[in-house]
């Protein structure tokens, strides 16, 4: 398949599943504002969003390989395979969810300021969303096996199934209260896995747990291990910056969740276009013993990200403010400020981000999953600790801040384990002009922000300064809206 082709005609269905899935954040900002009600939700969610990030990205990587290799070699034992891996995933989903549910009584008042009747609330979301934890633990080897079928548009657009019907639920069950947030989740995750298993019924494909684990299945497992605990611990990263958020004012967690998921746009796009049809051909490559040929793919993928990311995200920087208030109308002036002062530093972490992860990926494929597994604990072990700085000197930027210098060291450490591979086939003068443009969009973000730029300041000179300071002071002074 051709990676950049496929990545194309992917692109406008990404967009617009991204979209109406950042769509869901809008609308519950809208309708709920910030408040200790949606502080108790989104620290709820956070374990269960770890747990979809885990599910697409670590269930994905180890069974990718391996359902390819069985697709050609047995393909009537991918029904068995499909759905006993698939009863794994959601099975060992389910007792995380339950373990947290079960913490979160003791673990919310020594980690979080919330009052009593905000973390009863979070324990109650906490129980109510473990259905939505294993149907993400489904979902992540059905979108898999959509994609071994090179049914790639199925994945691309399940974000808008679960999009589309969790606000339908939150909808409905408005009347009951803040409930409606985490049940309109469950209803959403569970109408995308049944769009998932639809899509493979129509290939000829019943998935069929089986009571004994396929040997490649235990293969799968054998590496699941150290790629699994790489992953936990850079997805966690996310759950630490909640923790120390939680010991803010109200509406640090809100604020946090909306500045996270603002900088989600971009690299979710490409995430969800050049990094699955990149893996799956790389995998498909390294099987027919194609090296030369899989590294030049690599180099390409990386050189396409560093051409196409930055004129985005520093277009992004520039617009922070005026992103924010488009986004979340409904917050006032200093919530709106303070949300994209945490948005302008979560963004240089994005392409550092882009980068590292489809390194991560060429490690996989390469079978380096020790070094994935060493990658995550120096990336959760340096995030937290510049958590426990920056969070007393900035606040929520600080937070945001401590995400991109993590990154970025996690980044230029893991590319030194493939720089041989890539160095004989990098296209080095198609380099040098990515790099050049990467420079140029980083100046102009650091010289908007140095200047204080607001683009609604050209039309309104009386707009306020977009350099409000973010910290625990500001924010506290925050009304609920």
């Amino acid at each position: 398949m051709s990676i950049g082709r496929t990545s194309l005609l992917l692109a406008p269905l990404a967009i617009a599943s991204r979209a109406v899935a950042f769509f869901v954040p809008v609308v519950v900002a809208r309708w709920y504002g910030v408040q200790s009600a949606t502080d108790a939700f989104y620290w709820a969610l956070t374990v269960p969003t770890v747990l979809l990030i885990l599910g697409t990205t670590t269930m994905g990587t180890v069974l990718v390989p391996v359902m390819a290799r069985m697709r050609v070699e047995d393909p009537t034992r991918l029904p068995g395979f499909v759905g006993t891996a698939a009863a794994f995933s959601g099975s060992v989903s389910g007792l995380a969810g339950v373990g947290i549910a079960l913490a979160a009584p003791w673990l919310l008042p020594r980690v979080t300021s919330f009052d009593a009747a905000t973390q009863a609330l979070t324990v109650r979301f906490a129980w109510a969303l473990v259905p939505f934890v294993i149907a993400q633990g489904l979902a992540a080897v059905l979108r898999a096996t959509c994609e071994v079928h090179a049914r790639f548009s199925a994945p691309a657009s399940s974000p808008v199934v679960r999009a589309v019907f969790t606000l339908l639920g939150v909808r409905l069950l408005r009347d009951l209260g803040s409930i409606a947030l985490p049940a309109g989740v469950v209803w959403g995750s569970a109408m995308e896995v049944a769009m998932l298993a639809t899509v493979l019924w129509r290939e000829g494909l019943v998935p069929r747990p089986t009571f004994s684990f396929p040997p490649e299945l235990r293969a799968a497992v054998g590496a699941f291990g150290p790629v699994l605990g790489g992953e936990t611990m850079v997805a966690m990263n996310l759950f630490v910056d909640k923790l120390f958020a939680g010991t803010g004012p109200v509406g640090s967690v809100t604020l946090l969740e909306y500045a996270d998921r603002a900088r989600m746009i971009p690299q979710s796009l490409l995430e969800s276009t050049l990094m699955v049809v990149a893996f799956n051909a790389w995998a498909a490559a390294r099987a027919r013993g194609e090296d030369e040929g899989r590294h030049r793919a690599v180099a390409t993928a990386l050189w396409w990200v560093l051409l196409l990311a930055p004129p985005v995200l520093g277009g992004m920087v520039v617009g922070r403010v005026a992103l924010a208030r488009l986004l979340y109308g409904s917050f006032t002036d200093e919530q709106i400020v303070a949300c994209a002062n945490a948005l302008g530093a979560f963004l240089p972490g994005v392409l550092l981000s882009l980068l590292g992860a489809l390194v991560v990926k060429a490690h996989i494929v390469a079978g380096r999953y020790r070094l994935v597994l060493i990658l995550g604990v120096l990336s959760f072990t340096l995030n937290a600790g510049l958590d426990a700085v920056l969070m007393r000197i900035l606040g929520l930027t600080g937070l945001a801040l401590s995400t991109s210098l993590t990154t970025a060291v996690v980044t230029v450490t893991s590319f030194r384990w493939l720089l041989p591979e890539l160095r004989p086939v990098f296209p080095r003068s198609a380099t040098t002009v990515a790099i050049g443009l990467a420079a140029g969009s980083g100046l102009l973000a650091v010289g908007s922000v140095a200047a204080d730029f607001n683009p609604q300041r050209v039309v309104d000179p009386d707009r306020k300064s977009t350099r409000l300071n973010s910290s625990h002071s500001s924010v506290s002074r925050m009304p609920s809206s």
